[in-house]
This record gives C-alpha cells, structure tokens and sequence, in this order.
C-alpha cells in the first residue's frame, strides 16, 4: 500500500530538535517516501521558553527550503503545519490566528505534555471547535494522565478532538508504559490516526516497525485508515469513523 499521509514530523531543518542539515531532511523524506507516504506534515514545535517560533518563522523556514525539494522523484510531497503546546500563550495564538493549523485550516495539532491534565481542557477544545478548527491530540499515548486512565482520551475524544498515535511507540520507543497505553487505546478504537513524529532517520525504522505491528494484528484495512483515510478526514476538519 501506499499513498500515506504523515501528519506529525520534524523534518524541517534548523528549527527545533530535528534534523539540523538539509541533507539530513532529504534522507528522512526518502526514507519516508520509501516506507509508502506521499504527503508528509512538517510540525515543528510552537513552544514558548524552549522553541519560541512564530508563525513567521515557521514559514520563512519552510519557504527556505521547501524549493530544494521540488522535483526530486525519490521524496514526498511536503507542507507545513505546527507542533502547538497548548498553554495560555499558544492557545490564545490558536483562537486570534496566530497559530498554525494544518493545510486547509480546518485542523490544528495540538501537545499536551504532562503528568497532570490540563485544566478546563475540555473548554478549550470546544473554543477551538467553535474557531473552527478541529483538535487533534499528538501522542496521547505519552501523558501520564492518560496512562492511569485510558477513558480520558475517550472524554477528550467526545468533544469533538481526534487522537494520533505515534506509532513508535509500539516498537518500544517511549518504553513499557506508553507501548501498553498505545496498544490500549487502539484496542479501544480511539485512535483517528497514526504517524511518525520522526525527528531522524532512524525515526523511521521505528515507525515502520510499529506499522508493521498494526497490520499483524488488525490488517491492511486498520492500516489503511490510519495511515491514509483517518488524516485525510483529519485535513477536512472531520473526525474520522
């Protein structure tokens, strides 16, 4: 299969903790092309006090070096989003539109780190809804709230937020506990989509690995959704089914 879409990586050179080389950008997104993916998200962090980027700055980089890319059969094709950690500050960017939701602007990727959850929660995702933007949790698989209680992400999932596993996390990558919290809530079926979250090349064995665990046990159609039919709704601003 192929035709994937990614909608978290950290592909964009020289702005956050990814890759620090344009060649180092390039050897990801062939090893990704390789791996089935046509389109794959840039989402590089917008993180006051540890990557203070703008929107600005976030498309100035990209118009950088987005044109070295064009017509290189081998790599897929590219756009631009952003990782948001929902604070105050972001969150208020999120509702003036200063954030920088995914292509179309029907969709924002939003970070909750933390063991504890966020407070009002809930109310934020129904203002960003109400914005017009649907929220769609990175790794919730990764939140130590979550780990104690899997039906949290189904309450966050009710107000009208998606859910994306980074599918790494089945390989083992985050560690025992977020591998068995990832198994959980995608036995439960809440997850809406799957991704890489890659921040090297070696990002991507990984996610190979956790895709080739998904399609042991579920198949090619539970691959298929979360790899191409979930983020595809995702980018239309639907919550997948």
């Amino acid at each position: 299969m192929s035709g994937y879409v990614d909608l978290h990586c950290h592909w964009l050179p020289g702005i956050d903790d990814g890759p620090t080389s344009l060649d180092e950008s390039h050897e990801m997104l062939r090893a990704l092309a390789a791996a089935g993916f046509e389109l794959v998200v840039a989402t590089p962090h917008m993180r006051p006090g540890l990557f203070d980027n703008l929107r600005s700055d976030l498309e100035a980089a990209f118009a950088r070096v987005e044109p070295q890319l064009r017509g290189d059969a081998e790599l897929p094709r590219v756009a631009l989003s952003s990782e948001h950690y929902l604070d105050d500050v972001v969150f208020q960017r999120l509702l003036d539109g200063s954030g920088l939701p995914y292509p179309g602007g029907q969709a924002v990727l939003v970070e909750l780190y933390g063991m504890n959850q966020p407070v009002a929660l809930e109310h934020r995702f129904a203002d960003l809804r109400r914005r017009g933007l649907l929220p769609v949790i990175a790794h919730p698989e990764r939140y130590g709230y979550v780990w104690k209680d899997p039906d949290a992400l189904e309450r966050f999932v009710d107000t009208g937020a998606a859910a994306l596993l980074n599918a790494a996390a089945l390989d083992g990558k985050y560690g025992r506990q977020v591998r068995k919290t990832a198994e959980q809530l995608l036995e439960a079926g809440l997850y809406h989509a799957a991704c890489s979250d890659a921040h090297c090349v070696a990002d991507v064995g990984e996610l190979e690995r956790g895709l080739a665990r998904i399609r042991k046990r579920y198949g090619e159609e539970e691959v298929d959704f979360l790899f191409r039919e979930g983020p595809t709704a995702i980018l239309a601003g639907q919550v997948p089914t």
